[in-house]
């Protein structure tokens, strides 16, 4: 899909940091952009942030977690973090949906799959209730969803794991938006219902025009659908670079180590290869490099403790490890 996206700029993240509900930074300064019609993967393992960053886009993040802390979200030249509450309502699900990690969990199981798809059209589209559920005829049938009338009338409880995440994807998609937030859109699904998935993100980007950020750790999911890539460490963007680079000539020590990760049909057989270590908690991150800890190419001066920016490795990527920048520790 790379290439598939334009080359105007839909959203703008600068500087955003989110705390936790202790204070602590989850989200550390991060920064990025995202093209309209592009598909941009934010990837790393459990506990790096992604989640957060995709809720904060929203201003979405639970008060009993944390909240965003600082930092600018501008949608198509308007600054979120300025909106009112009543603007704010009207960007959430109709400008900018969220597919969530647990569809089952995130359907309102009091109310059946047609009424929810009929109250978000009625809550962002002016449309009577009888296009507003012509309109959930429709989208439930372009998401797959067979015999969609039938499906109207279902709770979450009576359908399968790909259809509650199909149903989600209705809901989501159903007031038309600009961009689409899906965070691990495959989680706990089996593998044919995972390339079912998979293949609608792929046709509704592609006869939508969607932008679409996918938050995930799957990185087949991110060589079939991406156009650039984002590799997320204890709260900061440590790599970005477009699918190609990343995948033929990786920078970082943690993209390299993810990437080593992957199942090989020609590797020896053996152990599968892992990161030792575990990512740090917010609060706890080492000084310098975060990643050195773990690192098999960390070296004396990798623990500076002044702040590492992100470096432009070639045209067009950045990398946060001076190593991999090409400068020279000992002469710093």
């Amino acid at each position: 899909m790379a290439g598939a996206g334009s080359t105007s700029e839909l959203l703008r993240v600068d500087d955003l940091s989110v705390n936790l509900s202790s204070g602590v930074p989850a989200v550390d300064s991060v920064s990025f952009e995202l093209r309209r019609g592009e598909c941009l993967a934010l990837v790393g393992e459990s506990g790096c942030g992604k989640t957060l960053t995709g809720l904060s886009l929203l201003l979405a993040v639970p008060p009993e977690t944390g909240s965003t802390a600082a930092g600018s979200i501008r949608l198509d030249g308007c600054e979120l973090t300025a909106l009112g509450r009543k603007r704010l309502r009207s960007v959430r699900g109709g400008r900018i949906s969220m597919i969530f990690q647990d569809p089952a969990a995130a359907l309102n199981p009091l109310f059946t799959i047609g009424s929810q798809v009929v109250e978000t059209i009625l809550a962002h589209l002016e449309v009577s209730k009888a296009e507003a559920r012509q309109r959930a005829l429709g989208i439930l049938e372009d998401v797959g969803l067979k015999n969609p009338q039938r499906f109207l009338g279902l709770y979450s409880h009576q359908l399968s794991g790909g259809q509650c995440q199909r149903a989600m994807i209705a809901v989501a998609l159903s007031t038309e938006p600009e961009l689409l937030i899906a965070d691990e859109p495959t989680t706990a699904l089996d593998v044919t219902v995972q390339r079912q998935i998979l293949d609608l993100l792929v046709r509704l980007r592609r006869e939508k025009g969607l932008a679409l950020l996918l938050i995930t750790h799957n990185l087949a999911l991110v060589a079939h659908l991406a156009d650039r890539v984002l590799i997320m460490y204890a709260g900061q963007i440590v790599e970005s670079a477009s699918l190609e680079e990343l995948f033929e000539a990786p920078r970082h020590p943690y993209t390299r180590a993810l990437l080593e990760c992957i199942p090989r049909l020609d590797a020896r057989p053996g152990l599968p290869a892992t990161i030792p270590g575990n990512v740090p908690v917010p609060g706890r991150w080492p000084a310098g490099c975060r990643f050195r800890e773990r690192c098999a190419a960390a070296r004396p001066g990798c623990e500076r403790p002044q702040r590492l920016q992100p470096l432009e490795a070639r045209p067009g990527t950045l990398v946060r490890c001076w190593l991999a920048a090409g400068m020279n520790l000992d002469n710093e």
